[in-house]
């Protein structure tokens, strides 16, 4: 397991909505959140509006899950596309963790690891926005929300 602590700046995303999940390899891996990706890389390579990694963030919400929006970091909302969900994640603290290779899957060896940081009480997840980021079907990034 390895991890770093970071901290992000403000960002802006949007995009596609899925209601009431708990953030997971299986949520990130499932076929709903693929067909969003597909539907989103899509439209983005039909009008060039999004470029660069896509991004899965997880928002909590007042029933205690999260809803996942899946889509492009934007500089200013005015720059998203017409009809997607808006969510502005604030400043924060964050675990960065990326793959390690004890899975196959990047996106199961990250959430692995944050099971096994969580457990063995190397971090106090803080259960705000937590932030998954998409290079490509080898690399991904997952931002863990902490308490410091």
């Amino acid at each position: 397991m390895s991890y770093s602590i970071v901290v992000r700046s403000e960002a802006i995303y949007g995009g596609l909505v899925v209601p009431r999940v708990r953030p997971s390899f299986k949520v990130s891996n499932s076929e709903l959140i693929e067909f969003l990706k597909d539907r989103l890389r899509d439209r983005a390579a039909g009008s060039g509006a999004a470029e660069g990694p896509m991004f899965t963030v997880y928002v909590p919400d007042p029933t205690e899950t999260y809803n996942a929006l899946v889509g492009f970091e934007y500089p200013v909302p005015e720059a998203a596309q017409i009809g997607d969900v808006l969510v502005r994640v604030p400043k924060g603290v964050y675990a960065r963790f990326v793959p390690n290779g004890d899975y196959h899957d990047p996106v199961e060896d990250v959430w692995a690891q944050v099971d096994d940081a969580t457990a063995s009480a190397e971090i106090t997840r803080a259960y705000r926005e937590e932030i998954e980021i998409w290079h490509g079907p080898h690399s991904v990034e997952l931002f863990i929300s902490i308490l410091v």
